[in-house]
């Protein structure tokens, strides 16, 4: 429904409609505009109406553009998870040769322990000994 502009009465059918493409808006993408000719009933004036407007899905070169930008986003995130997966590989040797030399390190204490127990165990039975002679 369009209004008539001399009278502002309202026309609800167009005599002739049409379709055309506009300029490209600044995304450079085109716009479809479904026009109406119109006749007034009241005043009889003659009068062109836009009915609808539809952003076409861009022109070759918007296509081209925006699927140039897509990839630079694909590679800068290919490129860093490249770069994270490096880190957690490093990360992960560096915790690998840790936990090694933490049980280096835990079995040498507990080597360390048997022999101290196995000296005590000794000293032990070599008192037990003495303290058995001394009773007799």
């Amino acid at each position: 429904m369009s209004a008539c502009p001399r009278c502002g009465t309202e026309v609800s059918n167009p005599n002739k409609t049409w379709s055309m493409i506009g300029r490209a808006n600044k995304t450079d993408k085109e716009i479809e505009l479904t026009l109406g000719f119109f006749m007034c009933p009241e005043c009889e004036k003659r009068f062109l109406s836009v009915l609808e407007k539809q952003i076409e899905k861009g022109t070759f070169k918007g296509v081209v553009e925006e699927i140039k930008g897509i990839e630079r986003g694909f590679t800068q995130t290919l490129d860093d998870l490249r770069e994270k997966l490096e880190k957690l590989k490093n990360e992960r040797a560096e915790l690998l040769e840790e936990i090694e030399e933490l049980k280096r390190t835990g079995e040498t204490k507990a080597s360390t322990l048997e022999e101290e127990i196995a000296s005590l165990r000794e000293e032990v039975d070599s008192l037990k000994e003495m303290l058995d002679d001394n009773d007799e």
